[in-house]
């Protein structure tokens, strides 16, 4: 806090005036009242109230406030990242208390179909930027050569049909006509069409293929039965294995036993040649190290039985499904070869009736074309028609070759480039899917909590949490009276109630410019105006203190106490608050003259003071007093009670 000249004797508070009144009426109120009830309680013989005064030393020190804020131990950073619900999860890349680093892949969708639909996208795209590359660049010389040779075809043939009919049109039309008469003949003489040589193809095929599935399931059903016949087996060898294993860790057991209580071998006995008492033979430290390793050892081998046994059962228990599955499968493949057949077969059937009638009908068609091409040559009434529609053809094709000499088509080539865009977006959203088929760290740190499972649906509520523990993060409020001086930066000693006797150094990362969003709070209320309780009805302002987990013991959820150092003026003449008093020019305190006066009290004289900074119930002196001075402070005392602080 800055010095200043200005009159200050105590720190102000700001509450409503009724309220200040009522408070002070109260107080006094107390005092008379406590003031009769001794007079009437303890009599006339009684000491009588009145005032004495208290001197005190001008002190030399420093003058520190700290400001405390109380929170609990967060990460310094946390992250919760998760899927859309009702999506597959192919693989689970973390697990729970592993680090990872900012960007690394978590977890995996199913994503055959998303890079199907990329592949596709990608192959619009490349489509489309052809077919716009193309307008762009125009017509190609072979292009332009094809269009000039098809107006030229089509001028060729208006031409021809202009002049007189060739003897080798007519030749040529003759030929056809007499081709689709003989196979007319032949259909009609029982000569099988193309469609049922066909046929009767496709049903050799269907029952080569049927007899093929059979085999198939035959092999199928012995392979089957071999693998799992295979797996019983190796299960039945495991359970034995096991059997022995929990033998020889019986045995062991209780040898072990044994020897640990009495120090002798189990088995092996001496006798004594003089009384011929028969003893079990004592150990030495390596023979019983001995028996205890023999223990460990079969413990780990039973261990081990008991893991290779539940192995065996899961093979075993997989042989009988894939024996099912596959026997299964080779069934359906059985029946899907015989609905073949059947279909070859009635296919055939269709074709040996209703085909022969079909191919006589087409060929029947045939031939009226044939002979209809061959009348129009010889005798054609409507040659004026066609030769219109070969000039309809000439102006098409040359409309056609103009078109390609002009370059493309303004419209089309907008058309173009919004179906460029349009398969550019596609691709977009189909990359942007698959992307999101990967769930990446958003924050290096650890992997707190997931709930996640491969090969499972999502739900809402499945994520992955990660939490930055390399560093904590406390939050907590300090009033609009300590806020003002504090800013980003500020040192801090932290202290956690779990670890009493460390201390922690901090950093103020954050201090927030608006007051708490549930608005004012209550924090505390002085009847007086006295410094250092703070104010009603004052702002709460949000804080963050950061610091780095450098001990192993700290936890998440650890309670803590922040302490920061606000004020810190050192080697200054420090006074109570309660001496100053308002003077005519500015505050003033009484300074103890050394003397007393006819009622024993201290006699003190006026002194102006020049004061500085207020940390609670202190203040800074700049000037007025020098080391050694003593100020007077008033007190109350009732029937000689002890002193209680008055305040005039």
């Amino acid at each position: 806090m800055t010095a200043t000249n200005a009159p200050r004797r105590r720190r102000r508070v700001r509450w409503p005036t009724i309220l200040g009144i009522l408070a002070l009426a109260l107080t006094a109120l107390c005092v008379a009242g406590v003031f009769i009830a001794r007079t009437i309680l303890v009599g006339r013989d009684s000491a009588a109230p009145g005032v004495i005064t208290q001197v005190v030393p001008v002190e030399q020190g420093d003058l520190t406030e700290i400001v405390q804020v109380n929170g609990a131990l967060e990460p310094r950073d946390r992250a919760s990242v998760a899927f859309s619900a009702g999506v597959r999860v192919r693989e689970l890349l973390v697990q729970e208390g592993e680090q990872v680093a900012a960007g690394q892949v978590l977890a995996r969708l199913e994503t055959r179909d998303l890079e199907l639909k990329v592949a596709s996208a990608r192959a619009e795209v490349d489509l489309a930027q052809r077919a716009l590359d193309k307008l762009e660049a125009g017509p190609s010389e072979a292009e332009l050569a094809q269009a000039a040779a098809s107006t030229a075809r089509a001028r060729a043939d208006l031409a021809a049909a202009a002049g007189e009919v060739r003897p080798v049109d007519v030749d040529v039309a003759r030929a056809r006509r007499d081709e689709a008469r003989q196979r007319l003949d032949d259909l009609k003489a029982g000569l099988a069409p193309d469609d049922l040589t066909a046929a009767e193809k496709a049903l050799l095929a269907a029952q080569d293929a049927l007899r093929a599935s059979q085999d198939d399931l035959e092999r199928t059903r012995d392979s089957a039965s071999r693998a799992k016949t295979d797996a019983q087996q190796s299960l039945e060898r495991g359970a034995k294995d096991l059997i022995r294993a929990q033998r020889a860790y019986s045995d062991a057991y209780w040898d072990w036993d044994y020897v640990q209580h009495t120090g002798r071998h189990p088995r092996d006995t001496i006798t004594n040649p003089d009384t011929g008492v028969v003893t079990h033979r004592e150990l030495d430290a390596a023979e019983i190290d001995q028996f205890e390793r023999t223990l460990e050892d079969v413990a780990d081998a039973l261990k081990e039985s008991e893991q290779s046994l539940k192995r065996l059962q899961e093979a075993y228990d997989q042989a009988r499904e894939d024996e099912i599955s596959q026997i299964q499968s080779a069934e359906r493949q059985v029946d899907a070869a015989g609905r073949d057949l059947d279909e070859s077969q009635r296919l055939l059937d269709t074709a040996r009736t209703k085909g022969v009638a079909a191919a006589i009908l087409d060929a029947r068609k045939e031939l009226a074309d044939a002979e209809k091409a061959y009348a129009d040559l010889v005798d054609n009434p409507q040659r004026p028609a066609q030769r219109a529609a070969l000039q309809a053809a000439l102006l098409e094709a040359i409309a056609a070759e103009e078109k390609l000499k002009d370059g493309p088509d303004p419209i089309e080539l907008s058309q173009a480039k919004t179906t460029l865009e349009r398969a550019r977006a596609g691709l977009a959203a189909a990359e942007a899917e698959l992307a999101e088929a990967e769930l990446r760290a958003p924050i290096a740190g650890t992997v707190v909590d997931i709930t996640l499972k491969e090969g499972t649906l999502t739900e809402s509520s499945d994520a992955i949490s990660i939490a930055d523990l390399s560093g904590f993060l406390i939050r907590g409020q300090v009033t609009e009276q300590s806020v003002a001086q504090l800013s980003a930066g500020q040192a801090v000693q932290v202290s956690v109630d779990a670890l009493p006797d460390v201390s922690f150094r901090g950093e103020l990362a954050r201090v927030s410019e608006l007051p708490d969003s549930q608005g004012q709070a209550d924090q505390g209320f002085d009847p007086f105006g006295g410094g250092g309780g703070g104010g009603a009805l004052g702002g709460l302002y949000p804080v963050e203190i950061t610091f780095d987990a450098e001990d192993e013991r700290l936890r998440v959820g650890m309670a803590t106490t922040a302490s920061i150092e606000i004020l810190n003026i050192p080697d200054t003449l420090i006074i109570p608050l309660q001496a100053v008093e308002d003077g005519p020019d500015g505050p003033t305190v009484r300074r103890a003259s050394g003397a007393a006066g006819p009622d024993g009290q201290p006699i003190g004289e006026p002194v102006p003071v020049q004061l500085g900074a207020i940390s609670g119930d202190r203040v800074q002196v700049l000037g007025g007093l020098a080391p050694g001075d003593q100020v007077i402070l008033p007190q109350i005392v009732i029937d000689g009670g002890g002193p209680q602080m008055f305040q005039p």
